[in-house]
């Protein structure tokens, strides 16, 4: 019996080969470099394509690029147009490249910005994007030119839209992903907005939180040497607002201007 496949059409590629003429032709399913899958095209009836969860009036609307090529959709939520991927950028809008600070002491006591990947490894890019201290942030110069990292204000801007379109306790849950989130952590990403849990880095460089958590900054001060910022969390509907010292490494969402 032949099989449907069902691919997200945002995620990933397809690539059809016939590598020889002794062999069958396949379909490979494709994440950014890494083959997720291979079916032989006698195996299958058909190949369908899909955005899921997704509402007629939120869709991907802008292709975003970065200083380093990374290229970016958005979603529009409300009157906000919100990135729909964590930043990868290595370099301010400027061209200055942001050190890769990795050793957990060094990282303890910048005061200059900086970025990692969580826990060092640079295969978590493509999906969680890089974790920034706030002090890459307070340049006002990470966001791709027209975009900008959210104020306090503007994230609870888009708290109170969700709240106040039918998910009200369930704000999380709408901007979660809809996969990679621990025990029955996934969202519904009604919107999209696709957060992912790709946890972040504590102000003494010590990493955490993979599978649990989005951590991501806003560009408001709390107080002198903290900043705030939200979370998303596998064990329940909220989005936090809590704040952090400047050290700590947060992913980074970019709202247009």
């Amino acid at each position: 019996m032949k099989n449907s496949i069902q691919i997200i059409t945002t995620a990933i590629a397809i690539l059809c080969t016939n590598i020889a003429s002794s062999q069958v032709d396949s379909v490979y399913i494709v994440k950014g470099d890494s083959v997720m899958a291979v079916y032989a095209t006698t195996d299958l009836d058909s190949v369908v394509f899909y955005r899921p969860n997704v509402s007629s009036e939120n869709t991907n609307n802008t292709i975003i690029t970065d200083i380093d090529g990374n290229v970016y959709t958005s979603v529009t939520i409300g009157t906000q147009e919100w990135m729909a991927e964590n930043l990868r950028t290595s370099k301010y809008t400027d061209g200055t490249v942001i050190p890769n600070v990795t050793d957990s002491a060094l990282w303890g006591n910048l005061t200059t910005g900086a970025w990692s990947h969580n826990n060092n490894d640079s295969q978590y890019d493509s999906t969680f994007g890089k974790l920034y201290n706030w002090y890459a942030v307070e340049t006002g110069k990470l966001c791709p030119t027209g975009w900008h990292v959210p104020t306090h204000s503007e994230w609870t801007t888009l708290t109170d839209y969700l709240s106040t379109n039918g998910y009200s306790g369930e704000e999380g849950t709408a901007l979660k992903a809809t996969y990679g989130w621990n025990g029955s952590g996934n969202g519904s990403n009604d919107y999209g907005w696709n957060g992912l849990a790709g946890g972040g880095r504590v102000d003494n460089g010590h990493f955490h939180n993979i599978g649990i958590s989005n951590d991501l900054w806003s560009s408001s001060e709390y107080s002198e040497g903290r900043a705030w910022y939200r979370y998303l969390v596998y064990s329940n509907a909220y989005v936090h607002v809590v704040h952090s010292d400047n050290k700590s490494g947060l992913s980074v969402r970019c709202l247009k201007d």
